[in-house]
């Protein structure tokens, strides 16, 4: 409980801060809009309150949390090592930290990571099975 609880603070964090960063007025406002956050919050998790509350639930970790998440990160690891480049990533990093990583590291980013994500994707399509409301 504790566990889901802190990590919707963490997330929530996240918004506000990237938010008021981008938007300055919202920083001086931020306790009405942390308020406005929280209702939102609250309105949609009412949906879970109703019978159909388990299939609002079950079409959330499927589309929101499940598959949409493993293409967009599949997409980014194609993008970082094959059209950025792993040479320039690798230079990237050793300028934030002094050294550049190991082949090993470029290894993983360049071939296993989008691999097995793609292994992933795919096994979870060959077993695709509609969800239904019982």
């Amino acid at each position: 409980l504790t566990l889901g609880l802190d990590s919707s603070f963490g997330g929530s964090e996240a918004i506000i801060t990237a938010l008021s960063d981008e938007f300055p007025k919202i920083g001086k406002n931020r306790e009405i809009f942390v308020a406005i956050l929280f209702s939102l919050y609250f309105i949609v998790g009412l949906a879970s309150c109703t019978h159909g509350g388990f299939y609002f639930f079950q079409l959330l970790d499927r589309y929101a949390a499940g598959y949409s998440i493993l293409v967009a990160v599949f997409f980014e690891s194609i993008a970082v090592s094959w059209i950025y480049g792993t040479n320039r990533f690798c230079e990237d990093i050793r300028d934030m930290i002094g050294f550049p990583p190991g082949k090993y590291w470029q290894i993983c980013w360049r071939f296993v990571a989008p691999l097995f994500l793609l292994f992933i994707i795919v096994y979870g399509l060959i077993g695709y099975e509609p969800l239904t409301y019982e």
